[in-house]
């Protein structure tokens, strides 16, 4: 119960008790004295006949006693007169039947009127002749007293509501602080922090409202300070210093979990930029316009980035850099092998004491079968290539198989992406989740595959027909099919507690009536939409929180959730978190990598799952492949993990 109410509720008490008291004694006081004026008025009434009727017996003229009884008895306010001779024998009596018009039976019954006999004796010169007995009729004193209470209970009444009403009104403008108050608490609780900048004026409210400032403040302050250390320290551990693009630790333990994980990555190339002979440069202008050199090839190479949606960016050492581009095709690498090279040939025109030869770019090429220094060795062979040829040059070295279904035309894997949805080629994998650290089942991901036209044993995962998608505007196409199928299986299931996270595609959002179409499918299937759970990769999450927030709203009503995908992929800040209503996120296995051995990575999702544990969300890590990764997790507080040491992707079993 509110505090409103509970205060609401001790006035109505209060003034009940007070009500009953009064009404007790109002109607005992006038009980009381009705009976006595009814006592009254017959004594009275019997000495005044008593005396005029005496001189009437000396001569035993009982006519006329009759008449004068008669004549006092019929005006009715008597019940009965009575006159008795000396030795009780009744002379003379009139009654009258007690009748009370305008008055409840109940009330006469509840609270009875005593009304006493009024008696006097009769002389007939020096001798008693005999008594006259007389008693008041009561109905007149009954709706008196029946007036009198219904006057009372009125006025209470009347009283009660208004003082009620008045006090609900002074309730509500003194307690109104402590429903801001509580809009308050809510808000930190939903990952705000609000200050409330109008004080009550009653000192015990404002002072509630300043500590809630206060706390608010002080959490707001050690989550900001909090995110801004954990930020500084991966900076550290993971950027370089003069360029603040990754390091080399950061992009080995990038490349090696792509290079591992086809479901995450199923082709790329990997470019190696090389400065020509940045020592010799330091040497002739100095460090100070060494550094300056790598910062512009850095700003060089994010502008060329920036256009790669899945990519990493870093500066290896020296004047080194690499840069992996996911989901980029053969021809695609070519292209943005000759941008890198125009990009080292216009670093001559904005510094003029470079020579006219800057650097080199060797390039590998991805099919999904070489591992991470099998890749690193081809572009490496790839750079001293191009080192040969002339200034700013180029090479791209291409396995001599390439995946037959990586080598598909655009047109090719349109026709291929349309029919397979149409004939209904789409299978699901699931891979479970468990909580960290009893390994109770949380949910399970749902893993796409496309089976292939010519061979049915033949799945191709997501990592190798979604980019494709993406880039023919054909994700949502697959979304709305993997969700269909979804929801139709879990309307199938007898279990209530399997849950199911579907991956979305940050172009999904992006198209045009997908998020009505996906609303008006949690509608029609209300009562198992709770069972499930939207993923999103952050590097798409970031860069579209308005249509994030529309999602979040949108499911939230179903009680969906929304959870953030490969977590940590890029630098980005902590401080969106704050205001997106998401269920957990996922660490980005690159940063499992050795975690039993690498500080910096367990400090970096320490630090995280503190932050994200401050604002309600948990931590999930993905890429657990080995029994040292998730030992090494049950330490550092996250709240669940998926890999292939907890369970390997399997096809579709109904439960």
């Amino acid at each position: 119960m509110t505090l409103s109410r509970q205060l609401v509720t001790l006035l109505a008490v209060l003034l009940l008790l007070v009500f009953v008291g009064t009404f007790f004694i109002s109607v005992q006081n006038a009980r009381t004295y009705l009976e006595v004026q009814l006592e009254s008025h017959a004594q009275d009434a019997a000495t005044s006949l008593g005396l005029s009727i005496s001189p009437h017996m000396v001569d035993d003229d009982l006519v006329t006693v009759a008449r004068m009884v008669d004549a006092i008895f019929d005006r009715g306010y008597y019940q009965f007169i009575k006159l008795e001779d000396i030795q009780g024998e009744v002379l003379i009596n009139r009654e009258l039947s007690v009748q009370v018009k305008d008055v409840p039976a109940w009330f006469i019954e509840y609270l009875p009127l005593k009304a006493p006999k009024g008696e006097a004796l009769i002389m007939a010169g020096w001798r008693q002749a005999g008594r006259i007995l007389i008693q008041s009729h009561p109905g007149f004193a009954y709706r008196q007293l029946w007036g009198n209470v219904s006057e009372i209970f009125g006025w209470f009444l009347a009283s009660a509501l208004f003082v009620i009403g008045l006090g609900l009104l002074l309730l509500r403008v003194v307690l109104s602080p402590l429903k801001e108050v509580e809009w308050q608490a809510e808000s930190i609780c939903n990952r705000e922090f609000p200050i409330l900048d109008k004080l009550p004026r009653t000192r015990d409210l404002r002072l509630i409202v300043e500590a809630m400032n206060r706390l608010s403040t002080k959490l707001r302050t050690m989550l900001t300070e909090h995110e801004d250390l954990a930020a500084k320290l991966r900076e550290q551990a993971h950027q370089h210093p003069v360029t603040g693009l990754a390091n080399k630790h950061h992009f080995m333990a990038t490349l090696n979990y792509r290079m591992a994980s086809p479901e995450v990555c199923s082709y790329a190339v990997l470019c190696l930029i090389q400065l020509r002979d940045l020592q010799g440069y330091n040497h002739k202008h100095g460090y100070a316009a060494g550094d300056k050199l790598l910062c512009q090839m850095a700003d060089v190479l994010r502008d060329i980035a920036a256009e790669i949606p899945r990519h990493t960016l870093a500066h290896l050492s020296g004047g080194d850099f690499a840069l992996l581009a996911e989901d980029y095709r053969i021809d695609e690498g070519e292209i943005l092998g000759q941008r890198l090279s125009d990009a080292l040939a216009g670093l001559y025109g904005n510094n003029t004491l470079l020579p006219v030869d800057n650097g080199h770019v060797g390039i590998a090429y991805f099919d999904g079968k070489q591992d991470a220094s099998q890749l690193l060795i081809e572009a490496d062979e790839a750079l001293r290539v191009a080192q040969s040829k002339e200034a700013n040059s180029w090479s791209l070295i291409v396995p001599e198989e390439v995946e037959k279904e990586t080598a598909r035309s655009a047109t090719e894997w349109r026709s291929f992406i349309q029919q397979a949805l149409a004939s209904d080629r789409v299978a699901l994998h699931l891979q479970p989740v468990y909580s960290c650290p009893h390994k109770e089942m949380l949910h399970h991901e749902v893993l796409v595959r496309l089976i292939h036209e010519q061979d049915a044993e033949q799945l191709l995962v997501a990592g190798t027909f979604m980019p494709m998608a993406e880039s023919l505007g054909l994700s949502a196409e697959i979304d709305k099919a993997v969700i269909e199928r979804v929801l139709l299986l879990l309307a199938e299931s007898t279990d209530p507690d399997f849950r199911l996270s579907v991956n979305l595609s940050p172009a999904s959002l992006q198209t045009e009536g997908f998020l009505d179409w996906l609303e008006d499918k949690l509608w029609a299937n209300e009562t198992i939409a709770k069972q499930l759970i939207f993923e999103l990769p952050e590097y798409g999450a970031v860069s579209m929180l308005e249509q994030v927030h529309d999602l979040i709203k949108r499911v939230s009503h179903f009680e969906s959730q929304v959870a953030l995908d490969h977590f940590g992929r890029g630098f980005s800040s902590f401080a969106y978190l704050h205001s997106l209503k998401i269920s957990y996120i996922k660490i980005d296995g690159s940063y499992l990598n050795q975690i039993d051995e690498n500080t910096d990575n367990r400090f970096f999702i320490q630090a995280l799952t503190d932050i994200a544990h401050g604002l309600d969300i948990k931590v999930i890590a993905e890429a657990v492949e080995s029994e040292t990764i998730w030992q090494s997790l049950k330490t550092l507080n996250v709240d669940g993990g998926q890999g292939y040491c907890l369970g390997r992707p399997a096809a579709w079993q109904n439960t």
